[in-house]
């Protein structure tokens, strides 16, 4: 097989027995880490902190598209909406999908199909430009609507200055053509009825 050490450095080939008795003598374990490969390339490393990285890198993955919620009651104040927006766009510019709740109490649920949707589409209309709506409750589910909103594709900015070529359509300001392109197109005269 061939041997990677414990410091990275190639080996080449080794016997197995030999590789094993080094990786005892350092407390570590002998790793596989390309079995298809002729001959197999082996390492010497810490298998148990291997797998926590590992699993520690694919949790990190999962947590990086989590689903956010944040919850609206029906008689919020205008400054508090503006706050959990706030929250809510920094979520969003994280790449997490957002879950919108509007939390309806009482007599509050009687107009969930009226003031509640209204109020629901208002919130959902103020975070348009950074998200857009991925699934939408038709009915109060329980206690409550819901959004969920998920980031919208990132759009490159044209940067202002630079250098910008005119476009094909643009005329020198001095010539005919950008005299008749700014003139109003002439109406036709009108005739008299007969």
């Amino acid at each position: 097989m061939l041997l990677i050490d414990a410091e990275g450095n190639k080996r080449g080939v080794v016997p197995t027995a030999d590789a094993l008795r080094e990786a005892e003598e350092l407390g570590l374990d002998l790793v596989e880490v390309a079995s298809t490969e002729q001959p197999p390339v082996c390492k010497i490393m810490d298998y148990g902190k291997m797998a926590y990285q590992a699993k520690k890198k694919k949790t990190h993955v999962k947590s990086a598209t989590e689903l956010k919620e944040i919850s609206f009651s029906m008689k919020i104040s205008g400054h508090d909406i503006e706050t959990k927006l706030k929250q809510a766009r920094q979520f969003v510019e994280k790449g997490h999908k957002l879950r919108f709740n509007l939390i309806l109490r009482g007599r509050e649920r009687a107009y969930a199909d009226t003031q509640g949707m209204t109020q629901l589409r208002r919130l959902i209309e103020l975070m348009r430009d950074v998200a857009s709506v991925e699934q939408m409750s038709e009915h109060m589910m329980g206690n409550r609507l819901f959004a969920i909103l998920a980031p919208n594709k990132v759009k490159p900015v044209k940067k202002e200055g630079g250098n910008s070529a005119p476009s094909a359509s643009a005329k020198p300001a001095g010539s005919p053509e950008a005299a008749t392109a700014a003139a109003p197109p002439a109406t036709p005269p009108q005739q008299a009825p007969q």
